[in-house]
């Protein structure tokens, strides 16, 4: 993947890659983008989690697994240093 790939939620288009990059402490792919919800519903904690995920790259549909994290659950912030 590059950018721009369409995101699945569920079987129905939501959304499209932004950026892509291979995680070496994941050992994987790692894309992120945007998923947009119907009119009628918010983007919400559950919205994301409680889903299945595709990105069609080459039209080919791969499982995707969302990774969400709210500030409050990522912990305190670490500050790097420079000698």
């Amino acid at each position: 993947p590059w950018s721009g790939e369409p995101i699945y939620r569920n079987g129905e288009f939501c959304g499209f890659v932004t950026s892509t990059a291979y995680g070496f402490t994941l050992g994987k792919q790692v894309c992120l983008g945007y998923v947009h919800a119907p009119n009628d519903q918010k983007v919400t904690t559950n919205y994301i989690r409680q889903a299945t995920y595709e990105i069609d790259i080459g039209t080919k549909r791969f499982n995707a697994r969302p990774n969400l994290y709210q500030p409050s659950e990522m912990g305190p912030t670490v500050q790097l240093s420079t000698p």
